[in-house]
């Protein structure tokens, strides 16, 4: 019994292990029509809060040059966000979600953690 409680154990550690070494760093807000995705290093929570009320001050219908302006806006280092992915609402979010990626190479998992692990998005990103 011992064994098998220690073996249980190791295998749980293992796997939490690999999916934390997998991961990458984002953080959440959301207001009534947008839910941004960003870098902790980039962003404060403070500054999610602004650059959300004034995504809901500008609509529905934000690009990626509007994204950036209002990152500028809020003290935000624009230059350092190589990627703004704008995900249209789906079946699970009603919410717009915006993705800020310091890495285009991490877009595959950003997504996985924008969306949720039962849904996928095939639309593309609006631009």
């Amino acid at each position: 019994m011992k064994k098998l409680l220690t073996l249980s154990l190791i295998l749980t550690l293992a796997g939490l292990g690999s999916i934390s070494w997998a991961s990458i760093s984002l953080n959440s807000s959301r207001s009534n029509v947008y839910r941004l995705f960003f870098p902790p290093d980039l962003v404060t929570q403070a500054q999610a809060a602004a650059i959300l009320a004034a995504l809901d001050k500008a609509g529905k219908s934000v690009a990626a040059g509007q994204v950036t302006e209002i990152m500028k806006t809020h003290g935000v280092r624009a230059e350092a966000i190589k990627k703004i992915l704008i995900l249209p609402p789906d079946k699970t979010h009603k919410e717009i979600t915006i993705i800020l990626l310091k890495d285009p190479g991490d877009e595959t998992q950003a997504r996985h953690i924008a969306v949720g692990d039962s849904t996928t998005t095939t639309k593309p990103p609006v631009k």
